[in-house]
């Protein structure tokens, strides 16, 4: 077996080398985060918490409660913080050993250098997902406040600014959109308490209906909890691997810990709490003025259209309890979490090309291809399989997590990967792809909503058993002998 030269294992891009011009300005796409650019975990979570507080976030907060009622829906969410925050912490820890993007390290953990090009794909598809459901959101609450038709014109004028906006962020505002996050997010806050305090106060809402809610699923607690918990569960491989990309960037390990508990508690437990409230609380409003634009629709189909509202047309809830004051807060709330997703797009696209065709063209051309792949998504309706999307995605992003969990923890035993990388890692290949076909299988068949768990599990215990036995390292695959470092790697 070859080995390869020890300058492509990411512990070897030391910064007292000295990072290259190229490397700074690409914010160490593919190489090792220099010590010069670690954070505390308290500053890293303004970005995280960010996200959470996105518009897709609190659609699919107040969807779970409209669901499963507040109760089983904030013990579900609850759930899923915990699920979220341990694997957070399990994946983060290997991107902070290794000062490397959560793809990048797969290349050295569960996939091999050539390998790493499916976990690629099911981070692209996951981080550029949700850069298409968002600006679907964001378009269709801009056409409920101008009272705009969707047609091709609207189109191609609202996902083009909006694209050519995250682009130009994400290219050369990067740093201000970081610094802008908690601002941002303040203001999202801010704002979101007003349309609480205009649907409560000022409306006629109450406080007590949204806290009582039993939710649309009959039965006991098991179906309502399941109802929620599929919904949300999903993400819970999502953040993790979000979380991955910024532990990189982590001072000590206690600041992973800080990092991988903030984001999924805001995501799935407080989001669950602000959904409900804004999007439960909102119904009666959003019914109403459906009914006062369209005088065919009756009371009972007004409540239908709002509660479709809910993940089909978010924004709509802030819109019609505070007019422009709630235009504002969805674009505040999507601004922030746009670049971040387009930023994380274009370092899985980079590590793609890299690894698949040894270009590197450099991660503008990424942030751009990611936004054209964000609006094919949405072209191809994204928004109108919203929660199938969620359940897909959460097979495939936790096994992907499971694997790499397997691999370092079990496999490994906590020892850093040496300096060579298989080109095929076999063993977390075929793990990845039956763990994903067998939880995307019981999702689309209806016999279990929760099959991404079972994702999980299968990946995390299929892996080791193939590593350990049929498939060790090394078997069917040569490895990568191409001499050069991450550091270098653009």
């Amino acid at each position: 077996m070859n080995t390869i030269d020890s300058s492509l294992s990411p512990r070897d891009a030391s910064p007292s080398r000295g990072p290259s011009r190229a490397v700074k300005a690409e914010d160490h796409a593919l190489g090792r985060v220099p010590e010069s650019w670690r954070k505390s975990g308290w500053e890293l979570s303004k970005s995280t918490v960010g996200i959470a507080t996105a518009l897709v976030i609190f659609a699919i907060g107040g969807f779970a409660v409209i669901l499963s009622g507040f109760t089983w829906g904030l013990v579900a969410g609850g759930a899923v913080a915990v699920l979220g925050a341990v694997l957070s912490i399990l994946v983060g820890r290997i991107s902070y050993a290794e000062g490397v993007s959560a793809t990048v390290a797969s290349r050295f953990y569960g996939f091999g250098f050539k390998g790493s090009s499916l976990a690629t794909v099911i981070f692209g598809f996951m981080i550029l997902g949700f850069l298409a459901l968002e600006n679907a959101l964001l378009y269709e609450g801009t056409l409920l406040m101008f009272s705009w038709q969707d047609t091709w014109a609207t189109r191609i004028l609202l996902y083009g600014l909006m694209s050519v906006a995250w682009i130009l962020l994400a290219v050369f505002g990067m740093n201000l959109a970081l610094r802008s996050s908690m601002f941002l997010t303040a203001t999202t806050v801010l704002l979101a308490t007003y349309t609480i305090w205009a649907l409560y106060f000022q409306g006629d809402a109450r406080f007590a209906d949204v806290f009582s809610t039993a939710g649309a699923v009959p039965g006991g607690a098991w179906p309502k909890f399941e109802a929620a918990f599929a919904l949300m569960g999903g993400t819970a491989g999502t953040i993790a691997l979000l979380i991955a990309d910024f532990a990189r960037y982590a001072k000590s390990q206690k600041d992973v810990v800080i990092l991988g508990v903030v984001g999924p508690i805001a995501q799935n437990f407080l989001m669950v709490v602000a959904g409900a409230l804004v999007i439960v609380g909102g119904l009666p409003a959003v019914a109403s003025f459906l009914m006062a634009r369209d005088s065919g629709l009756d009371a009972q189909a007004a409540a239908a259209a709002a509660s479709g509202f809910a993940m089909g047309n978010t924004g709509a809830f802030f819109v019609v309890a505070t007019s422009w004051l709630g235009f504002v807060t969805i674009y505040a709330a999507q601004a922030k979490a746009q670049v971040i997703n387009t930023y994380s797009g274009s370092l899985s696209l980079s590590n793609l090309v890299d690894v698949l065709g040894n270009k590197r063209p450099g991660r503008v051309v990424m942030v751009v291809l990611g936004n054209i792949i964000a609006l094919l998504m949405i072209g191809a309706g994204i928004l109108q399989h919203f929660s199938s999307y969620l359940g897909y995605l959460g097979a495939m992003t936790l096994s992907f997590v499971g694997v790499m969990i397997a691999d370092f923890y079990w496999v490994r035993r906590g020892e850093r990967a040496d300096a060579r990388a298989e080109n095929v890692n076999w063993a977390g290949i075929v793990s990845v792809m039956l763990a994903s076909a067998a939880g995307i299988w019981l999702i689309a068949t209806g016999v279990m909503p929760l099959g991404f768990m079972v994702s999980l599990a299968i990946a995390f215990a299929l892996y080791p058993g193939l590593r350990l036995s049929v498939l060790p390292e090394g078997r069917f695959t040569t490895y990568q002998t191409e001499s050069r470092s991450l550091q270098e790697a653009i």
